[in-house]
């Protein structure tokens, strides 16, 4: 099996190039023909928590916007499809516009609709650890008796030169944590979380990196004897990154450290006076007045986290037309 460190190759070119290949993987489901609709949103995987906040914004909105959701990868292709031309609106996390918007001028010019809530970093490790520094007979493979130890990942801190299986989005995310921290890991992409964990089981890695919003469905499903394990983020959140605590009862995983990254709906740069900018305009207004009933209704538990419906970690937020004849009458 292929791996690859990413150390210290977290230029825009590489970043669009892993986001090329993590959109090359999925390109064929998501390019599949949409319902018809006024704005086609890019969401995420089916399962994940983009997929249900899309299916949110539809129940709330929708008889507002007619709303489509075109299945991805994640945020990484999201920014693809958006630049591309074929989606309207996307989510996606604040590192991965930060990092790309110089590799492409379509994702620089990319506006704020809504802030969303944070994705987390799960990292999943086996329960009884994995075996590592296993020796290899030269050409037969066979291994080299009585070598090999076992680690038990607990704490992120631990993970240093270890194999990660990477997926959707935290492959663009883990080269950003690389360059910081100089961790020595090896990475391999994963398609889905389902890979991902049978890489785990057979010893192909050590860990996972996987990317979703609170709580994650598919460990929300498992137990204490699944074999599977989340692992404390335990050193400090740098910017734009932020620390955070979650609990997954099932996986007897309280107050865990977990390092967090905002999302945020974002939309082509329409014309505001235009038709689709019209939409856009008409979607945010529609978000704003409906987010208590979001918070408090049966949605997606991701929406009590927006706090300031203002707050676009500094990405310049679209302006409704009203607004931009003001800015313009102001000049």
């Amino acid at each position: 099996m292929n791996t690859s460190s990413l150390q210290n190759q977290t230029s825009p070119a590489v970043a669009l190039a892993a986001l090329l290949s993590i959109t090359a993987a999925f390109w064929a489901p998501a390019a599949q023909a949409q319902e018809e609709c006024a704005l086609r949103v890019a969401g995420g995987p089916t399962g994940k928590v983009y997929e249900q906040i899309v299916k949110d914004m539809r129940s709330v909105c929708g008889a507002t916007v007619a709303l489509c959701s075109v299945a991805t990868a994640g945020g990484a292709q999201n920014l693809q499809m958006l630049s591309s031309n074929e989606a309207d609106l996307g989510l996606v996390q604040i590192d991965l516009l930060q990092k790309l918007k110089d590799s492409d001028a379509n994702i620089s010019m990319l506006k704020a609709v809504v802030p969303l809530h944070a994705n987390l970093l799960h990292v999943i490790a086996l329960t009884d650890g994995s075996t590592v520094d296993i020796k290899r007979v030269p050409l037969t493979n066979a291994v080299v008796p009585f070598t090999g130890r076992k680690v038990a990942l607990r704490k992120f801190t631990e993970l240093r030169g270890m194999t990660v299986a990477l997926v959707g989005s935290a492959q663009l995310t883990a080269q950003m944590m690389e360059a910081q921290l100089q961790y020595r890991l090896r990475f391999v992409p994963a398609d889905s979380d389902d890979q991902a964990v049978a890489m785990l089981k057979n010893g192909d890695v050590q860990a996972i990196f996987t990317l979703a919003g609170w709580p994650m469905p598919m460990l929300g499903r498992l137990r204490a004897d699944s074999g599977l394990t989340l692992v404390d983020f335990d050193i400090p959140a740098w910017a734009p990154y932020k620390a955070v605590r979650r609990n997954y009862p099932s996986l007897n995983a309280l107050n865990l450290p977990m390092l967090a990254v905002p999302n945020l709906l974002v939309s082509r740069s329409f014309k505001p006076t235009g038709t689709q900018g019209q939409l856009v305009s008409a979607l945010q207004d529609c978000l704003g007045k409906q987010l208590d009933e979001l918070k408090d209704g049966r949605f997606q538990a991701a929406w009590k986290e927006i706090a300031d419906f203002g707050d676009t970690q500094g990405w310049a937020r679209w302006q409704p037309a009203a607004a931009e004849v003001r800015k313009a009458a102001a000049k």
